[in-house]
């Protein structure tokens, strides 16, 4: 190493410019060896009137002895310690350079110093686990499939009602007035649709068969809603076991609307906590498809516990991204705790074949989905494939003639695929090249662009990113390192900042600007607090 470069490595050292005389230059030029112990490398810090450190420093960041060849990879191991723990280089070098004890180094640089396995290895086992709902299950704890379940159960009762009161052999006509008494406008009109959608599948029934398949109908919706208490009595119980548990660690951050989006968030969070990497490692995680509160003061209480007790948050990048989600990653950030942000990696023909095991409802939701989210959608597209997915949106006989939602006719679904064969797997094939856009899309937009992929700790004023990763094996491998505390990074010097890079996402996990008046107005109000 030459003389300038070790002037270099020193200021990246110091977080400060070097001011040196010409004399001391000469001195150094003479005296820079390849092979320096603590003693002497204090020497060399005052001679480029620098200060000097205390044992303990030189002792982590370089060792029983500093080779000068290799000081700037030293150097880059201290910068990495600054950023992770202040975000700030001057401050870092003022403040631990001056601690003389050992115990009062490690206190000062906490969970850095510590070996993040000791942690599991004195766990004891939980006294309550949670009992699993199965993955076609879970949506039943969310709140817009209990809503529609318990309007068709009611719509069922208003149906029979009607057959009471008309009587058998009666007219369609009779049946519709008899509706039109016992309703208001409000709950009218849907009953109305069933009797529609119903007659145009069957134009040949008649009210009696009709009755025969709402009553059908009543009883898989009873089945559903039994089974639905059942598991909200699950996921009830489950949530009360979550809050007992002495230690979280991961806070699934999700938005979950429709059926498969509960269904695809299962898979993912079983696919991770059950890989091989994370085996042996007795990881408490909340699950937010497990969990259920029919109050939603009480819901946001628990979930907001459960992100402040949870040592980092993985991010779920599903379909649609709520404020709620958001909101977590952004105080999940705040806190200074890591975020994982998984976004699926597409492959189209694969991704084809899963939709196509969707029900044609839910490909035609998702087809709404790609419409609004993918802003190349139609220019991706060959004109015929404009046309053809105009027509298959237009046409949208499945979901129109359904009855009830909550439940599916498998003779309807069966002959809808039938008949549409080839056009579904043509549809499918559009939506997974538009999903593999989006999810491109949005790794790209949380890795460089996104205004929540670097928050500040408000407490320290630390800058925190996002580690986005596209692959199940990615996250597991990324979670086990945040758990165990052993990260890696590199430091990247750039041009408008310093940056540290997480190295399985390769994502920017702390910065630090090189602009100076941002900088030193920053740290002024974040290390010496607000004037009064």
């Amino acid at each position: 190493m030459d003389t300038e470069q070790f002037l270099t490595a020193i200021s990246h050292l110091t977080g400060t410019p070097i001011k040196q005389a010409p004399s001391d230059r000469a001195l150094l030029e003479r005296i820079l060896a390849d092979d320096v112990d603590y003693n002497q490398f204090n020497e060399l810090l005052l001679l480029v009137n620098k200060d000097r450190v205390s044992e303990p420093f030189f002792r982590r960041f370089f060792g029983d002895k500093c080779r000068i060849s290799k000081l700037a990879d030293c150097v880059a191991g201290f910068q990495m310690t600054a950023m992770l723990r202040y975000g700030n280089f001057v401050f870092a070098y003022r403040t631990l350079s001056r601690i003389d004890s050992e115990a009062d180094f490690a206190t000062e640089l906490g969970l850095l110093c510590t070996d993040g396995t000791d942690g599991f290895q004195n766990r004891t086992s939980r006294l309550l686990e949670v009992e699993d709902i199965p993955r076609d299950d879970t949506s039943l704890v969310g709140y817009l499939s209990a809503k529609q379940i318990v309007a068709d159960s009611g719509r069922c009762e208003l149906l029979k009602l009607a057959f009471e009161q008309v009587g058998p052999k009666a007219e369609w006509s009779n049946l519709r007035s008899s509706i039109e008494e016992l309703t208001n406008p409000d709950a009218r009109q849907p009953v109305l649709g069933i009797i529609d959608n119903y007659r145009s599948r069957n134009q040949l029934a008649s009210v009696e068969d009709f009755e025969r398949y709402v009553n059908g109908a009543a009883e898989e919706i009873e089945r559903r809603q039994n089974r639905m208490l059942e598991v909200q009595a699950i996921a009830i119980r489950n949530q009360d076991i979550y809050l007992t548990w002495d230690h979280m660690d991961v806070y699934f951050a999700t938005s979950m609307r429709k059926p498969w989006e509960f269904t695809d968030l299962y898979d993912f969070v079983n696919g991770l906590m059950k890989s091989p990497v994370l085996s042996g490692l007795p990881i408490s995680y909340f699950d937010p498809t497990q969990s259920y509160t029919k109050e939603r003061v009480d819901k946001g209480l628990v979930e907001s516990l459960m992100l402040k007790r949870a040592r980092c948050t993985v991010y779920s990048v599903q379909d649609t991204d709520t404020l709620g989600k958001d909101s977590e990653l952004a105080a999940t950030l705040a806190q200074g705790k890591p975020v994982i942000a998984y976004v699926p990696l597409v492959s189209e023909p694969k991704r084809t074949e899963e939709l196509l095991r969707n029900d044609p409802a839910a490909l035609l939701d998702r087809l709404r989905f790609v419409l609004y989210a993918d802003e190349r959608f139609l220019s991706e597209l060959t004109p015929e494939d404009v046309r053809f997915v105009e027509e298959f949106r237009a046409l949208n006989e499945f979901t129109r003639t359904l009855c009830f939602r909550s439940i599916q006719d498998a003779n309807q679904v069966d002959e809808f695929r039938k008949k549409y064969e080839n056009e579904l797997r043509r549809l499918a094939g559009i939506i997974a090249a538009s999903e593999k856009r989006i999810y491109d899309s949005r790794s790209d937009t949380l890795k460089s662009f996104h205004p929540l992929g670097l928050q500040v700790n408000l407490n320290t004023g630390v800058a925190n990113g996002v580690l986005v990763v596209r692959t199940i094996d990615d996250c597991a491998k990324l979670l086990k390192r945040v758990l165990t505390n052993s990260m890696e990074f590199d430091v990247e010097d750039e041009k408008a900042h310093w940056s540290l890079k997480e190295r399985i996402s390769g994502s920017i996990f702390r910065v630090v600007t090189k602009n100076v008046k941002v900088n030193n107005c920053f740290w002024n109000f974040y290390l010496r607090g607000q004037p009064e």
